[in-house]
């Protein structure tokens, strides 16, 4: 009987090998009678053919159930003939080439060198190289089987492929509704980055003036601060010593004042002495006059009298006019002493600004040496 080997697997595929398919071990050497060879086709209608191999094991040829039996069989004469001799010299008589795949052949491509064959042999089985020195035989209804179960395999995957390219197709759709509303989105990221980028520059070049402004204007104010440190130095010495100056003046006028009002009681005090003197003139011209008249010689002496009390009047005169000018004279000096007064308190106020005005100059360019540096 002969051996199926590699049951057919229920389900095929377009990788499937001609070595997972069922084969038919039968293979005998080239000495083997012919007799031998058709007695075991006879007990086993399976066996669609022989791999004859010669002493090397290796395939010396492949015969054919039908050709064995019409040789054999049929032919006049043919048993007698050849049931003795080994089916090498049948093999040699027939002569008919034979396909010969190796077992990693997938069927797809051994269906394709199969129904190449001229059409005398197309249906004749195939020889597979399953092994080193290792053969069989595959059916050709086996391999159409095979070839339509691969096709049907093939089909369900493209169509399961087909599925799956139209669900990818969908993602890759609704991928690309999401990515051309990502491009949106990023256009109008993008455009409002624009947008920022230009307020940016715009604000930076503002920026820039500013600070090119600021800058001039720190130069100017240190030119400034330069030119009022230096002029302001010099401006507030002259400053504090004309201070200084009109402050002796107003003290010298004061000194002055009390000066004069010193002597203007003397003065004072002289008039109270001339005017007690005209009065004992007034009072010795009359004590004259009164003597002239009791000696009854009014002549010299009388005139004399008259002019005594004249002159003394004269001085009496002179006496009220010169207390008046010590009187007007103290009052002026008196108001001139408290406007010296009020004007050195001005003075001193100007004083303590000019100081307050030189120490907040030394503050700002102290703060715009700061800057500067």
């Amino acid at each position: 009987m002969a051996t199926l080997t590699n049951p057919p697997t229920p389900t095929l595929s377009i990788h499937t090998k001609l070595r997972d398919l069922a084969l038919v071990d039968f293979q005998v050497g080239e000495s083997t009678p012919c007799e031998n060879v058709v007695r075991r086709l006879e007990d086993d209608p399976t066996l669609s053919g022989v791999v004859v191999l010669d002493e090397q094991s290796q395939v010396r040829g492949m015969l054919t159930r039908r050709a064995i039996l019409e040789w054999m069989l049929s032919k006049p004469y043919g048993l007698e003939v050849f049931s003795k001799r080994p089916i090498s010299s049948l093999a040699e008589f027939q002569g008919q080439g034979f396909l010969l795949l190796p077992g990693d052949c997938n069927v797809i491509e051994a269906a394709s060198q199969a129904f190449r064959r001229p059409q005398e042999t197309i249906y004749d089985p195939v020889v597979v190289e399953v092994g080193p020195q290792d053969y069989r035989l595959l059916d050709v209804p086996v391999l159409l089987v095979a070839q339509s179960q691969v096709h049907l395999a093939t089909q369900r995957k493209l169509e399961e492929q087909q599925e799956e390219m139209k669900r990818i197709l969908a993602e890759l759709e609704q991928e690309k509704n999401r990515s051309l509303q990502y491009a949106r989105d990023l256009e109008r990221q993008k455009a409002e980055i624009l947008s920022q980028n230009i307020a940016l520059e715009q604000e930076r070049r503002r920026a820039q003036q500013r600070s090119e402004e600021l800058a001039r204007l720190n130069a100017r104010l240190i030119q400034i601060s330069s030119v009022l440190s230096e002029k302001g130095k010099s401006t507030f010495a002259a400053t504090f010593a004309g201070v200084e100056a009109v402050r002796r003046l107003f003290q010298e006028i004061a000194d002055s004042n009390q000066e004069l009002s010193r002597e203007l009681k003397e003065i004072n005090t002289i008039v109270d002495v001339i005017v007690e003197v005209a009065g004992y003139i007034r009072l010795l011209s009359f004590n004259a006059a009164v003597e002239a008249n009791r000696s009854g010689g009014g002549g010299g002496f009388g005139a004399i009298a008259q002019e005594i009390r004249k002159l003394a009047g004269r001085t009496t005169e002179a006496s009220n006019r010169i207390r008046g000018l010590a009187d007007r004279i103290q009052r002026q000096s008196q108001s001139t002493l408290q406007s010296a007064q009020a004007s050195a308190e001005v003075v001193q106020s100007l004083y303590q600004q000019a100081q307050s005005a030189q120490a907040a100059l030394e503050e700002l360019q102290a703060l715009l040496e700061q800057a500067q540096v």
